[in-house]
């Protein structure tokens, strides 16, 4: 990535993307190790032989009809648009929630309700997320998600994801000191309209993850209305981030391209009348 970022600079929910919410143009307010994050996971999805968007619609609205815990923040959808990625052609379901241990407990009642499984076997043929192999991960988000504009009304976004790992004996830490600085970057740029922002995801997978394979000590996600107000980002990068990356060029590394999806928002808890149009 960051020989990609001399052109770009890095970007990856369910509840993820267009996620974060706060008031228009006003950030978290967040200096140097003061984030809370939220904790994320990722489901690795198949499409089945019935999967269109108007199946996929009429999925997402009954699973938006159930009793949804109030400790999920929010749920995305990202569908892949190369095949090469990082984590391979896969389209995932992103969950966010307020901590590791409420997912565990809403997990817990899902697995014990029939008409949940019900729901799962009705689109078998639509959609199959692997709930056991959940990916999790620590998201800090540094802006929110309208500081540059509001989001689309469809709960459409363009998403980039780099997979990363640090590097001169960098951690956690490290990176999160790196942010700020990366932050009062992207604050001053020239975006309005884009309804760009990011986060960083932190690794907490378990052995038993569907992709624990792929060694990574951190994502880097960019979310924006769409490919086109992207562009802006990365030409803004180009221009004007040199300095920036350098100072990251120190503590982490990442592929030269991203993985690249179009996503969605399925559910966020201060928004529930958004309702995906794929």
């Amino acid at each position: 990535m960051y020989k990609n970022l001399k052109f770009i600079f890095f970007s990856l929910a369910l509840a993820a993307l267009a996620i974060g919410c706060s008031d228009e143009n006003k950030d978290n307010d967040l200096g140097a190790n003061e984030y809370s994050p939220r904790f994320n996971e990722f489901m690795a999805c198949e499409k089945g032989s019935e999967y269109s968007s108007e199946n996929l619609s009429m999925m997402i609205s009954d699973w938006r009809a159930f009793q949804l815990s109030e400790e999920m923040m929010g749920a995305f959808f990202h569908d892949p648009i190369n095949e090469e990625n990082t984590f391979g052609p896969t389209a995932w379901w992103e969950l966010e929630w307020s901590s590791k241990e409420a997912a565990e407990t809403a997990w817990e009642q899902w697995s014990n309700n029939e008409e949940a499984l019900e729901w799962s076997d009705k689109y078998s043929d639509v959609l199959v997320c692997n709930q056991e192999g959940r990916n999790s991960w620590d998201l800090i988000y540094p802006i929110s998600v309208d500081f540059f504009g509001k989001p689309n009304d469809s709960g459409y976004f363009y998403s980039q994801y780099w997979s990363c790992n640090y590097k001169n004996d960098a951690n956690r830490e490290d990176m999160e000191n790196f942010i700020p600085t990366h932050k009062a970057f992207i604050e001053g740029s020239d975006l309005d309209g884009t309804g760009y922002h990011y986060g960083v995801y932190f690794d907490r997978r378990s052995e038993d993850a569907s992709h624990s394979n792929v060694e990574t000590s951190h994502l880097w996600a960019e979310w924006a209305r769409s490919a086109e107000s992207m562009d802006v980002q990365n030409r803004n990068f180009a221009d004007n981030g040199q300095s920036t990356f350098e100072i990251f060029n120190q503590i982490g590394a990442c592929p030269e391209n991203p993985d690249i999806y179009d996503s969605w928002v399925l559910y966020l808890k201060d928004k529930p009348k958004l309702v995906p149009s794929f």
